[in-house]
Formats: structure tokens, C-alpha cells, sequence
């Protein structure tokens, strides 16, 4: 099973989320349907040989009433663990005292019992465990009883009935018992606990190479003269090969993860780095501790780890080349979150790469599962090489790791103050606070939220990620918090190549930062981190983890304007951005629910930010009266009728009160906003005060720009709304009085059942199609056909806000906008409507690619309509804009599982997503399915990756392809689409070409898609992305 639910995971199924007003997308994320309530399984293996008797430096205790006290408190902490204990034998291995899922008192009791004498066989231990674990037959156990008779083993972990009884097996602990639920988190975890090194300890060494060889098929090497690395890594499997503990249940892989603690000044340096080894090869983590609190602070730390989950949420983003940009760098950025009980969510962001037709990780292997997830077992980039793997786990690895290292003095954090950039520091900040105490009228509009609001020191500390509560309790409260970055829930990364060989990455976090990262191949630095000072608000939420409710800070849109001015000794754009030559970098940034503001800074010199705006764009001021919370991306773009600054254009936001299921008109986010992008000044609007827009539903979506006859300047706007419609502007001259506007398409109405809402951007794709008509021409049928250009407009819709509910009937659509000149419209057509479009669910076009006349006559039909449309499942929802490679359209949807399902009962979310990709201009599928389960439960909009992979298949590896012997391989580019993992593939999805727009028929039978040649140039459609005229154009 793929899913690990553990124990915090169940918490948040367990409490009710405050979703009344902000119910978006915590449903997605919180799984309701959930009822299991399962606990992480932990097995302590605790030394209990002689050596332990000898006392702590400095006065303190035995080593072993050291470990009896540390484990109690270990146990009455952890109420919702199954804990299970061995110890050491006198002479050689060890046994159950207590099994797996032992009541937490009988646990305690055999702790208190333990003793301190005989030898330390750390490796022969470990393999009882390992017979414990698979239900073999008990070995060293049996001893237990004839050399230790007052510390009997646990005989409820076996099958024996009485302690001399010596062909007991064990009862697996993986064995399910009548009548529980299946487990969601298949693996258990094993802590072993030693003060020295191994001692009379190789009586299982023969035992444990010959299961090495059977299952890696190699000989296991030995670490510090000891196989009990190789043990672990047999406990644990590797990336390669997947174990299971306990084949009984051969549909489930049960695993284990093997944790390693070492206590006091007597360990070797070899014994130390067997037990490092030991952890590295067993899934989990060495930690060492001289001291008694030290012991406590590694126990509880190991558990922390042990109660992270490996399910996350991620998005991936793609570092461009600037000066070339078809061509994408190798490196993917992958923003990840986890959801959590309290107002803080922990997040992270982690990198791989692309190598030809694979993702990869730092040690090269790929670095996907089976089902398209981030493998467990990967090495993310940046992960220092004596971490374990960190894989998809959010906590580990990442910038959240590098965060949690950093001297809190060292850390460039900054605050705007109206409009300036400063440090963010208790003195600035009280500064700011201080002009929060005049009357409204006298404040920012910005600062409005802060009026009351009074902060500590330790308040604006905690801020810059110091423990000043000691969360991490290890008695220090200048150290870092283990959990600063918080949630990029909605904000993607953006990366920033600045040409000189250095890529920076920038992220927003519901913690109410923007960060910025540099990646530096193995590692990454941390160059400044960036919050408003509308957000100070927040901080007591968050310092206190407020039960019960989500707290959203940047969670918004970034967007970066490049204005390079730089050339080379040919007189030609250099690529490379130097603030000192006069270069810019811009970027933007809006809060989605973190606020109505949108935010602005000069980024040209990567190491400082400076202020861009006077001051920020806030919603509901006098000039952006229409503004709502700013959930769209600002679009870069110059338009003749408004100069040659560049401008950023928006959708004026989202109303709260589409939150509500029941749909009704909005106050704000009505309309569409233009301002200069250098200044923040509005510069042009649509809204119900200017320019007469009639619209009566918020548009938070991105708007999708079009330069229609590609001189370089934007001249048609198209935007959706929550309430289904699809917005046309038109600006077809340098006088902004010809701009005019018309309702294209509507998809939604009052109906329950047609409630259909867009939240995210049309995709516009310029193409054409053979379009086919018949006429009678003197009693003989003629047929005609005519390539047609068209602008297609492709989105999908779902209700982003209310993401479980299933009384919508959404659709997906493909939508043939035939008006493809930009002009001043006189009278505007009538707007397209559902019964516009060809149904395409049973797939006609794709069920007549054998009857060459009926496809034709199905041509025919299509011409009479204006696109298509398809009618996703009960429930299904889009949830993530479309996108459209080599005339292909793929969408994305979410489908919420049923109240009696248990389908996904072990996923987060209690739904499944799934990718669809269809002919854009047929609506057919264009790969053997039409539909693909994703092994994302929500799944992204697929992210298109240029890149190289092999010209032909050659499963041999021979060099030649596999149809031609002659035929060398060799690299060619290729497009890639990446993102929404298709289960059964760990490769990204390789893009394929339709033919056309003439039919192709070959062999009596219609012929769409392009099998034989890898993606190149040859788009049948065009889409707009350059924003801004290059220098030599006439």
C-alpha cells in the first residue's frame, strides 16, 4: 500500500478544521471519510549488557537507570505508539520482553526490570528482532529463559504456550488480527539503543549473508568488522529492491526502518560509524548522546522522526535558460506541504533533475516510484551526505533542513514600511507598529490590519525562526526552530536564471514569507527572506500553533519581469542580469487568502531586495475598490495603447463570498485591473464603475493574454469568472476608447446542478482545423473542406472552494473562438453555451477511425457546433488549468471519494486524481486511454520540460535500437510533462504530436497522431508567451 498514514495524520481527521469561512481547499487536504485511528509501531532494542552499569560523568547516574528513566518518559509521552521492547541475552542475542501493541503499563514494567550484565550482541539482537518481524521460528528468545529466568520473554508474541516450550515461532507483528481495519502505515520502526561496540556477536553472521545473497544477489560487505549494517539494509530494502517482511500478504510490502542511538563515552569510533551505517542502510537515523538529557532529546527526536508522514503535496517547477528560452536546465523544483492540526503547516522545498528521459536525484538514480511519486528512498539534491534519505519526506532534507541550521543573527530578513525596505527586527518593527495606533484616515490602507496589534521581542524572534520555546525540547531557546519555512500551500517556485551561471529560486509561505534561495548545484544558500508588514497579524496564530484553523500568509502568484540591457561584443542581448550595468528584475507577488495586496520588488541585485512601488496595491482602496483577494498572477505584457512601459494585468480577485455553496453575485473581484508594472499606478480597469463591465462573478483566475498578430505588443485579454463565463477584451489600436469587451462563452447558471465555477486561466492555443461541410450540388453531395483558423479555449471547471461537494456536473471544454482578428466590436455574438458544444464522453471520433466516410460525416457535424465539451464523472471537478503540446489538450481533475468508499481510506485527501488527454480538435484520445490515474490525489497542471531522451528504444542496452540493429542511439530533444505522476510510471509523460490539420488516412483507416517522430518544432498550435518586442525588430 502506498500510503503511510501514522498517527498525527489520524489527529487531523479527528478534529474539526474551521473550514466555515475558509473552506477551499482544507477539504482537499483534511480526508473526512477517514475512520481509521492507527498508531506507529515502534520496537525499542535497548543494551542492557554489563558496561551499562558504569555511571555518567560528572556525578550522573548508571547508564542504565539513565536508559530506564529515558524510556519511561519516552513511553507515558507517546501515548498513541504501539511500543514493543528487547533486550540483550547474557550471552549471546536477545529477546521480546514485550510485544508489539503491549499495553503501554506492561511495557513500563519490563523497563523498570531491565538489568545490566553480560555481553553486547548488538547483530545477533537485531536478527531475533528480524525472526520476530517475520514470523519465523524463536531462536535466541528460547535462551532467554534458561539463562535469565526472572526476565521472561513475552510468550503473547509467539505461538508457545510455556516458557521451556523450545519450537515456538513468532506472530508477526504485520499479521493483521480478525477483524481490525487494514493498516494504512505498513512498516514498523526499530530504535537500538548500545554503549559500545559488538561483543561475542557473529554467531548469525552465516544466517544473515546467506539472506543477503537471496535477496540483493550479492555478498553483503562488512562495516566495522560486523554485518549488522547489511542486517538493516535487509530490514529495510534498498532503492532497487523492495522487501517484504511478511509474504503472507504479498499485495502489501511490509518493511521496517531501523534507528540507532548511541549512549555514553565508551563506543569506538568504528562502533559510532557502524552505527551510522547501520541507520544510513536501515531507513532511519544515528543520533549519539553522552549525557542523560541527551539520551531523552535522541529518543524523542528519533520519534519525531518516526511520526513523519510520506505523504506530501508538491508542485514542480522548471529552471529556464534565459537566453535560449525553448531550452529548460536540468534541475526541477518541487514545493511540497504537509497538512498539520494548527495554524502551522510544514512545507518544504526540495530539487532533482531531469537526465534524458528520467528524474533523477543526487546519487543519479531515478529518483521517482512506481506510481510517479518522489521514492522514499531518494537523495534529494542539497541533503548532506551523513543524512538518511529524504526522499518525499516533507520534514527532512530540503530548504527546510538548511533553515533549521542557520545562525538566526546571520539570516537577511526583511519588512516593508511604507514602501521602504527594512530590516525585520523588533526596534523596525515597533516603529511600524507605533503608526498602527493613528485613526484609519491617517494609516496606510496596508497597516489597517495591525491597529491593537502589540508584539514582544520574542514575538518578532520566534518570527526569524528562533526556538524561543524550546519546541524542539533540547533546553535551548537561541537555537533554530525545526520548522520555519511553513506551507507553500499555492505558491509555485519560481526560478531565476540570472545568466551568469547562478539559478535562484523564489517562494512564498503561509508562514508570511518570500524567500529567496540560490541553488548551488549540491547545496543551497538562503539569500534573504522578505514579509509585509500587513502580515505581523499572524504571528501570534502561528508562534502558538492556534488549534483548529489554517492561517495564510504569501500564499499568492509570483511573477518576474527581466529587462536586460546588457550586450555582448556583437552588439547582441548578453543574458547575463548586473544591476551595476543597468539590468532589471522584477518581481510580483500577490497573498491569495493571505490578504487583497499585491506586493513588488527589485530584485535585479540577487542579495538585496529593494523597494519597486511607494507603496503596495491594496484591495479596497480608492483606486483598486474592486480588488478581492488577490489570487491572480500578474501577466507581463506591453500594449500600444498605453506606452512602452510594461505593464501587469490581473483579475481583480476572489470574494469570500464564493465560499458559500450556495452561488450568488459578488460585491468584489468584479473586473479586470492594468497598472504599470514599474510604478504599482492603475493605468486602465474594467469594472462595473469603469468601463461598464456587466459581470456579476469575481475573477480570480490568472487572465491569459494574446498578441493576435505578433508585433509584440498584447491585444486581446481573456478572463473566466466564479460563475462559469469566459471574458473577452479586445485592444485593437493605440486609442485605449477602441478597447471593447464582450462575454464569450457561458458555462454556469443558478441550477445546483450547473453551478460551474472557473478558478484558473484559459488556455489559448492558436491553431486551425479542417473544417467540413457537405452541399447538395445538383442532386450530388459535394464536400468541402477548408482550413479554418481558430483560437482554441481550452480550461476546465471545479469549485476550487468547495472541492468534496458532488451536485455540480462540471465539464471540460474545448471552445473554437472563429473571431481570430482583434478588432473594435460593434455587435457582439452571442455567448456560447453548453448545447454549443459536441459531446465527446462516447468517444465518436475515436470509434470511427476505421470508417473513414463516417469520420467525415462526424467532421461535418463538428462544424456545426463551436468545440466540444466533456462531462467528467459525479463529483469530479477540474481543479488545475489545462495546457495544450503538440495540439494535444490535457487537463487535470480531482474526484472526492464516496462516504462509504474505502478506495482511498489511507489517502490525505479521501479522493484520487486523474490526467486526460484528448485530440484538441477532435476531442478523441490521442494515447490508449483518454483518462490515467495520477499518483498525485490533486494533481497539478502538467509542466512541459525541453529536454533530450533516446531516439529509439533499446532494452538491451546495446547502443542500437531495438527495431534495427543498424540504427545507433543517439540523444535527441524531446518534450517532457511533468507533474501529475501517472500511476504504473516512474518516467515523466513524453509528449506526443497530432497530425493535420488535413486528414491523414493511411491503409483505409484515419490517422491522428504523429507515432514514429519524437515532438519537435512542428507545433500545429501557438501559444503567447513573449511579453516584450525584441530590440531589432522594425
Amino acid at each position: 500500500m502506498q500510503f503511510k498514514l501514522k498517527k498525527i495524520a489520524a489527529l487531523l481527521f479527528g478534529v474539526g478544521i474551521s473550514v466555515s469561512v475558509f473552506a477551499e481547499d482544507i477539504e482537499l487536504y483534511v480526508n473526512h471519510n477517514v475512520e481509521t485511528d492507527e498508531n506507529p509501531r515502534v520496537l525499542i532494542i535497548f543494551d542492557t549488557s554489563g558496561s551499562m552499569k558504569t555511571k555518567l560523568p560528572n556525578g550522573g547516574p548508571r547508564k542504565i537507570d539513565a536508559g530506564i528513566s529515558a524510556m519511561t518518559q519516552l513511553v507515558n509521552d507517546n501515548s498513541s505508539i504501539d511500543f514493543g521492547l528487547m533486550r540483550f541475552n547474557y550471552y549471546s542475542g536477545g529477546y521480546v520482553m514485550a510485544g508489539l501493541g503491549a499495553e503501554h503499563s506492561s511495557v513500563k514494567t519490563q523497563i523498570q526490570n531491565l538489568p545490566a550484565n553480560g555481553n553486547t550482541p548488538v547483530t545477533e539482537t537485531l536478527w531475533e528482532a528480524y525472526l520476530y518481524l517475520t514470523g519465523q521460528k524463536v531462536h535466541y528468545g528460547y535462551s532467554s529463559t534458561i539463562y535469565n529466568r526472572d526476565y521472561k520473554r513475552d510468550l503473547s508474541a509467539e505461538t508457545a504456550t510455556y516458557y521451556s516450550q523450545s519450537n515456538s515461532s513468532y506472530i508477526s507483528p504485520f499479521k493483521q488480527v480478525i477483524g481490525s481495519d487494514e493498516r494504512c502505515d505498513n512498516s514498523i520502526n526499530l530504535i537500538l539503543m548500545t554503549d559500545g561496540d559488538p561483543v561475542s556477536d557473529n554467531e548469525s553472521d552465516s544466517s544473515i549473508k546467506t539472506l543477503y545473497k537471496s535477496t540483493f544477489d550479492s555478498n553483503p560487505s562488512k562495516t566495522s568488522g560486523s554485518y549488522l549494517a547489511a542486517l538493516a539494509q535487509i530490514i529495510h530494502g534498498t532503492r532497487d529492491v523492495e522487501v517484504d517482511l511478511y509474504d503472507t500478504t504479498p499485495e502489501i510490502a511490509d518493511t521496517g526502518r531501523v534507528f540507532t542511538i548511541g549512549f555514553g563515552s565508551g563506543m569506538s569510533t568504528n562502533g559510532k560509524k557502524l552505527l551510522e551505517k547501520t541507520a544510513l542502510l536501515g531507513g532511519g537515523e544515528y543520533l549519539h548522546a553522552d549525557t542523560s538529557t541527551e539520551l531523552s532529546e535522541a529518543l524523542n527526536n528519533t520519534i519525531s522522526k518516526i511520526r513523519e508522514v510520506n505523504d506530501s503535496f508538491s508542485s514542480p517547477t522548471v529552471a529556464s535558460n534565459n537566453v535560449d528560452q525553448t531550452r529548460s536546465r536540468e534541475s526541477i523544483y518541487f514545493a511540497m506541504f504537509y497538512p498539520e492540526t494548527g495554524a502551522r503547516w510544514s512545507g518544504n522545498l526540495k530539487k532533482l533533475k531531469v537526465s534524458g528521459a528520467n528524474i533523477v536525484d543526487s546519487t543519479d538514480k531515478i529518483a521517482l516510484d512506481e506510481n510517479g511519486l518522489i521514492d522514499e528512498k531518494a537523495r534529494t539534491f542539497w541533503l548532506p551526505t551523513n543524512k538518511p534519505a529524504d526522499g518525499n519526506l516533507v520534514a527532512q532534507g530540503g530548504v527546510n533542513l538548511l533553515l533549521s541550521t542557520l545562525d538566526p543573527d546571520s539570516r537577511k530578513i526583511y519588512i516593508d514600511k511604507t514602501g521602504s525596505i527594512i530590516d525585520f527586527t523588533f526596534d523596525k518593527v515597533q516603529t511600524i507598529l507605533n503608526l498602527a495606533t493613528g485613526t484609519v484616515t491617517d494609516l496606510a490602507p496596508d497597516l489597517i490590519p495591525n491597529i491593537g496589534l502589540t508584539l514582544q521581542e520574542s514575538d518578532i524572534s520566534w518570527a526569524r525562526g528562533v526556538d524561543v520555546d524550546n519546541e524542539d525540547g533540547d533546553d535551548s531557546s537561541v537555537d533554530q526552530r525545526i520548522n520555519i519555512f511553513g506551507d507553500p500551500l499555492h505558491s509555485k517556485p519560481v526560478s531565476i536564471d540570472y545568466g551568469d551561471g547562478s539559478i535562484h529560486i523564489l517562494v512564498g509561505t503561509n508562514a508570511g514569507f518570500l524567500h529567496m534561495f540560490e541553488d548551488k548545484g549540491d547545496t543551497v544558500e538562503e539569500k534573504w527572506a522578505f514579509t509585509p508588514a500587513a502580515l505581523l497579524k499572524n504571528i501570534p496564530a502561528l508562534r502558538s500553533n492556534l488549534a483548529n484553523t489554517k492561517v495564510y500568509g504569501m500564499d499568492g502568484p509570483i511573477s518576474v519581469f527581466f529587462n536586460n540591457k546588457g550586450s555582448n561584443s556583437e552588439g547582441l542581448n548578453d543574458g547575463v542580469i548586473r544591476a551595476s550595468d543597468g539590468d532589471e528584475v522584477w518581481a510580483f507577488a500577490g497573498m491569495r487568502r493571505g490578504g487583497k495586496n499585491y506586493y513588488a520588488l527589485d530584485i535585479s541585485d540577487p542579495k538585496k531586495p529593494k523597494k519597486l512601488w511607494n507603496k503596495p496595491i491594496v484591495g479596497g482602496s480608492e483606486e483598486f475598490k474592486y480588488l478581492a483577494q488577490t489570487w491572480s498572477k500578474p501577466q507581463i505584457a506591453y500594449i500600444k495603447a498605453f506606452g512602452e512601459d510594461p505593464l501587469l494585468i490581473f483579475g481583480a480577485g476572489y470574494d469570500t463570498n464564493k465560499d458559500n455553496a450556495i452561488r450568488t453575485t459578488d460585491e468584489t473581484g468584479l473586473g479586470i485591473y492594468i497598472v504599470n508594472a514599474k510604478t504599482g499606478e492603475k493605468v486602465w480597469a474594467l469594472t462595473p464603475d469603469e468601463h461598464g463591465f456587466t459581470g456579476e462573478h469575481s475573477i480570480a483566475a490568472d487572465v491569459t493574454t494574446l498578441d493576435s498578430d505578433y508585433d509584440g505588443y498584447i491585444d486581446r485579454i481573456y478572463a473566466t469568472d466564479t460563475g462559469g463565463n469566459i471574458w473577452r477584451v479586445d485592444i485593437p489600436s493605440e486609442d485605449e476608447g477602441d478597447i471593447t469587451h464582450f462575454k464569450l462563452a457561458e458555462l454556469g447558471s443558478t441550477l445546483a446542478s450547473q453551478d460551474r465555477r472557473f478558478f484558473y486561466k484559459p488556455l489559448v492555443a492558436r491553431t486551425l482545423f479542417s473544417k467540413v461541410t457537405k452541399t447538395n450540388y445538383g442532386g450530388e453531395m459535394i464536400t468541402t473542406r477548408l482550413d479554418t483558423p481558430y483560437d482554441a479555449i481550452v480550461i476546465g471547471s471545479g469549485n476550487r472552494s468547495n472541492p468534496l461537494a458532488t451536485n455540480e456536473q462540471d465539464q471540460l471544454y474545448m471552445i473554437r473562438d472563429e473571431n481570430t482578428l482583434t478588432k473594435i466590436f460593434t455587435e457582439f455574438p452571442a455567448p456560447i453555451v453548453p448545447d454549443d458544444l459536441m459531446k465527446m464522453n462516447e468517444d465518436p471520433f475515436g470509434n470511427a477511425l476505421d470508417d473513414v466516410d463516417k469520420f467525415v460525416n462526424l467532421e461535418v457535424k463538428l462544424a456545426e457546433f463551436k468545440g466540444w465539451r466533456y462531462e467528467l464523472g459525479t463529483g469530479e471537478k477540474s481543479l488545475a488549468a489545462a495546457t495544450v503540446v503538440g495540439g494535444v489538450a490535457y487537463f487535470t481533475s480531482f474526484t472526492p471519494a464516496s462516504s462509504s468508499s474505502t478506495q482511498n481510506q489511507c489517502s490525505l485527501t479521501g479522493g484520487g486524481g486523474s490526467l486526460y488527454a484528448f485530440h484538441l480538435h477532435y476531442g478523441t484520445k490521442v494515447y490508449d486511454d483518454v483518462k490515467f490515474a495520477t499518483s498525485n490525489d490533486v494533481p497539478d497542471t502538467p509542466k512541459l520540460f525541453f529536454g533530450e531522451g533516446p531516439s529509439c528504444a533499446d532494452n538491451d542496452a546495446d547502443g542500437k535500437c531495438d527495431w534495427d540493429d543498424a540504427t545507433d542511439v543517439t540523444q535527441v530533444s524531446q518534450f517532457y510533462l511533468i507533474g501529475p505522476g501517472v500511476k504504473g510510471s516512474d518516467k515523466p509523460i513524453k509528449a506526443i504530436e497530432i497530425l493535420g490539420p488535413n486528414l491523414n488516412v493511411e491503409g483505409g483507416k484515419v490517422k491522428l497522431v504523429n507515432g514514429a517522430e519524437p515532438i519537435g518544432f512542428g507545433f500545429k498550435t501557438q501559444q503567447t508567451y513573449i511579453y516584450k518586442r525584441e530590440e531589432n525588430d522594425s
